[in-house]
Order: structure tokens, then C-alpha cells, then sequence
């Protein structure tokens, strides 16, 4: 009975697994579990599989648990078949390790969950901006930035605005009596084009990650579809490269069923979109910009 209620009294902590083709704040199996589930969970970890695939940095093949304190540790690869114990406190200070062994990495595990973790044995880094971003779980949705119409359609406006005065001052004799009345006309057009485009899209919802084989669109909330990576046929892109962070970029996905989803950079840029699709897939990218 003494073993029964031992095992029920033991704490959970959160802890979740990170894979190779994982990005930065890409996690899965996010779950509360006790020291013995925590250590199962490292020891069926792929590392001899994803260690040779593997840069050594924070964010890479590993596990990382939270505790309620908001204190994470992480243990991820490191060179020469050794194993690397990172512990990022709450305020943000990062200490890391490098244990021998798993057996090592295990028994600062065990210490973590009892509340005992001797800190001395770790190497503090002195630098420590950026850091939680390896460690707290990105949901990598995306949603329409009403900053990103207003700097697209303040960019269109002052396109159009430098070329009128260019065109007038060319072929009026006295253009300035007449730039007022376009200029009230353009600046209208502008704020129809930011009204109609904010209304047109501003629930969108998009969820992908790098790392997963399924991403979810919807116009809306409730409207909210999952998709497999490996049904894209093919990407048509319209990429403006002058614009900043690809926010005039427009694409469509093609799917092999015949649907059809059009994306803009206002919602997430065409590029960054890219990078989130695993290239073993071949899915063809067509330029459309002629």
C-alpha cells in the first residue's frame, strides 16, 4: 500500500518531445507526467536515429519538461555522443550541462522533479535574450495584421500619389491646381482599398508548423478546415520581391483534388509559408509573375 500511494503522490510535470524537422517553439506530445513516465519518454526517444541529422543547438531532437514554477529543462544532443541538460529559470537565466551519458541526463531529471536540481554543476550563459523562444510551445497561428493593410495600402497610395504628380507635372502647365482634386480622389481609393480588404479577410486563420504533415485554414473561426501537406499539387506564387516581409506576395494552393486556397502576405509571406512544407514532398512552386 506504502508503493501504491508513493506512486500516486508523485508530481506531474509537463514535458514534450521536439524532433529534428521541428522548428524554433515547435513541440508535440505535450502531456502532464510523473518521473517514471518522464524518464520512459526519454529513453524511447530516437536519439542514435536523429543525432547524425543534428546541429547541436537549442533547438533540436529533445524533451523538455516545465515545472510550476515556469522553470524548464531540456534535454536535447550533444557533440561526441554526449548529452545536453539546458535549465532556463523564470526569469529567463540559461544554464546548460553536458552529461556523459542518458543515464546522467535521467538522474538531473529525477532531481528536477523533486525540487533538487544543483545548479552549481551547470555553466551559466551570460547572454540571455531570445532564449524562451526555444523552450515555450509557439501554436504558429496566423491571423490578418490590420498594421500589414495599412503599411500595403499606404505603400499603394504613395505609389499612385508619385505618379500622378510625375504624370501632371509632365502634362499640365499648371498642375498644381489640379493635383488637390486627384489627390482627394486617390486618397479616397486608398481607403476604400484598406476598408474592403480588412473586411474581405480579417478572420482568416492559418495554423502550420514546419514539422507537422497537416495545416489548418479557415475564413473564419468556424469554418475551419485540416489539410494534409502531401495532397498540395502544386503552388502558384506571385512574389514581389521589392516588397518588405513579402507582404505583396500573393499565392494559391493547389490541392491534388482540385481545391483551392489563395493566400496573401498580409496573412503570412509567401517564403515563410515555404519553408514550412518538408521539400522530400517535390510540390512544385510556379512563378507566376509574368
Amino acid at each position: 500500500m506504502q508503493t501504491h500511494h508513493h506512486l500516486n503522490s508523485m508530481p506531474q510535470l509537463i514535458s514534450k518531445l521536439q524532433h529534428n524537422t521541428y522548428e524554433k517553439g515547435e513541440f508535440s506530445d505535450e502531456a502532464p507526467r510523473n518521473l517514471e513516465e518522464t524518464i520512459q519518454l526519454i529513453k524511447d526517444f530516437p536519439w542514435d536515429l536523429e543525432r547524425p541529422l543534428t546541429d547541436i543547438q537549442l533547438t533540436g531532437p529533445s524533451v523538455t519538461i516545465i515545472d510550476d514554477g515556469l522553470n524548464y529543462l531540456k534535454l536535447g544532443l550533444y557533440f561526441g555522443g554526449k548529452f545536453c541538460v539546458y535549465y532556463l529559470d523564470r526569469r529567463n537565466h540559461l544554464y546548460e550541462y553536458h552529461a556523459p551519458d542518458i543515464a546522467t541526463a535521467n538522474n538531473l531529471v529525477s532531481d528536477f522533479f523533486t525540487q533538487s536540481l544543483d545548479i552549481k554543476i551547470f555553466e551559466k550563459h551570460f547572454f540571455n535574450i531570445g532564449n524562451q523562444g526555444h523552450f515555450i510551445t509557439n501554436p504558429f497561428v496566423y491571423r490578418l495584421k490590420t498594421w500589414n493593410i495599412m503599411a500595403v495600402s499606404f505603400a499603394l497610395y504613395a505609389y499612385v500619389i508619385f505618379l500622378s504628380v510625375l504624370f501632371f507635372k509632365i502634362t499640365v502647365d499648371d498642375w498644381r491646381q489640379v493635383f488637390p482634386i486627384v489627390f482627394l480622389i486617390i486618397s479616397g481609393l486608398a481607403i476604400l482599398y484598406f476598408v474592403i480588404n480588412n473586411l474581405k479577410g480579417r478572420h482568416q486563420y492559418l495554423q502550420i508548423s514546419k514539422g507537422s504533415d497537416k495545416f489548418s485554414y479557415g475564413i473564419d473561426d468556424q469554418h475551419i478546415l485540416i489539410y494534409e501537406k502531401a495532397e498540395i499539387y502544386q503552388i502558384l506564387y506571385h512574389q514581389n520581391s521589392r516588397s518588405r516581409g513579402g507582404l505583396f506576395d500573393k499565392y494559391k494552393i493547389v490541392f491534388k483534388n482540385g481545391e483551392v486556397i489563395s493566400l496573401s502576405g498580409t496573412l503570412l509571406s509567401g517564403d515563410i509559408f515555404l519553408g514550412k512544407l518538408n521539400k522530400k514532398l517535390g510540390i512544385p512552386v510556379i512563378d507566376v509573375r509574368n
